[in-house]
């Protein structure tokens, strides 16, 4: 990036949007404030610097199967994978590709130690999975937090929500002594959601709704805990779009509430950029006329959402992913004994005229 290159690997996406006239993930995250490492207060090229966000995946233990998801962060694909055997067909490829490293105890110990001598310089602290609240190292960090003590640190978790109600307001109850004893600044919870209804349940298979509102308006009502949303959009998400908004709009009245985004890039197949330009126009109109825009965050989120239209405008229809796409939905159905066709009835008049 310093020579005027972009990194590949995925940053790609983050290049249309800005190409497009957008805000990307990229430069959103550049404008959140207190992240910068302090290195580059006097020198805005150095890359050797203190590292302030730390973000951690410690294996792929996860109770959901979502669509635009892998073996790597998901043990349950992993055993659908296995079960089902490799498939491949019209390009499409589905075959277990996670294998846990060799040196996985060697490697989360020396995380560990080196968290322990840099502790005192981090801002964020991220945990991620697979699930986080069924992972075995949870309870190991939290451990470590009750063990040292950071004044200026925010804990944030990344989670589904789909873990049993009793297990997670105990483990709320746990980290909310850090807060009362002051070992950490704050406690975080993003809970990912990408849309509504049914389909939400099909992408991410495994989900129940109605479960997953209970635990998230019991995190609402904990106004101690700086609460967010993470959302994914995806080929399938955007016509329920709205209703999700609709539903945080109405906890809103009640407290602030975040809102993160990211496009699903890969598989390629999920992101909607695939489909005619103006396929998702009516969609996204409804999306920004119900999305708010007083807060600083949530004018961030609209923006970004508003990058996102401007990038699929600027895309040309792709068949080859849209087959794809379809072929990936066709055995997905298969092996869960779902169907695409009724809970995304308006998507088979593309993928079923090719």
């Amino acid at each position: 990036m310093l020579d005027g290159e972009w990194p590949t690997g995925g940053c790609e996406y983050c290049r249309k949007i800005e190409d497009a006239g957008g805000t990307s993930d990229r430069m959103v995250h550049l404008a959140i404030p207190d992240l910068v490492p302090p290195e580059l207060e006097d020198n805005t090229i150095a890359v050797a610097v203190t590292p302030r966000i730390v973000e951690v995946y410690f294996d792929n233990t996860c109770n959901l199967s979502c669509v635009y998801c892998h073996d790597g962060f998901s043990s349950r694909i992993q055993a659908e994978n296995t079960r089902h055997g490799r498939f491949e067909h019209r390009g499409l490829v589905i075959d277990n590709t996670h294998q846990r490293h060799a040196n996985f105890d060697q490697i989360t110990q020396q995380f560990w130690s080196w968290l322990d001598t840099n502790y005192a310089t981090v801002r964020r602290f991220h945990l991620l999975g697979g699930e986080p609240f069924y992972q075995q190292q949870f309870d190991t960090c939290l451990d470590f937090l009750y063990n040292h003590t950071n004044k200026d640190l925010e804990f944030n978790i990344v989670s589904n929500l789909m873990v049993d109600p009793k297990r997670l307001r105990d483990y709320v109850e746990r980290i909310k002594s850090l807060v009362a004893d002051r070992r950490i600044k704050r406690f975080e919870i993003t809970a990912s959601i990408d849309c509504w209804g049914e389909q939400q349940e099909y992408v991410r298979y495994g989900l129940d709704l109605q479960q997953w509102k209970q635990n998230f308006e019991y995190l609402v009502s904990q106004r101690w805990i700086t609460l967010n949303i993470n959302q994914v959009i995806s080929v399938l998400t955007v016509p329920t779009m709205p209703d999700l908004i609709g539903y945080i709009n109405t906890q809103r009245t009640h407290r602030e509430i975040g809102h993160h985004l990211i496009t699903a890039n890969e598989p390629t197949y999920m992101n909607p950029d695939i489909l005619d330009p103006d396929f998702f126009e009516p969609y996204f109109e409804q999306v920004l006329g119900v999305m708010p825009n007083e807060t600083w965050q949530q004018q961030e989120a609209r923006k970004y959402m508003q990058g996102v239209r401007q990038q699929i405008a600027a895309s040309a229809k792709n068949t080859t992913e849209i087959n794809k796409l379809r072929t990936y939905l066709d055995e997905l159905d298969r092996r869960r004994n779902t169907s695409w066709r009724n809970t995304f009835p308006w998507l088979t008049g593309v993928l079923d005229v090719l």
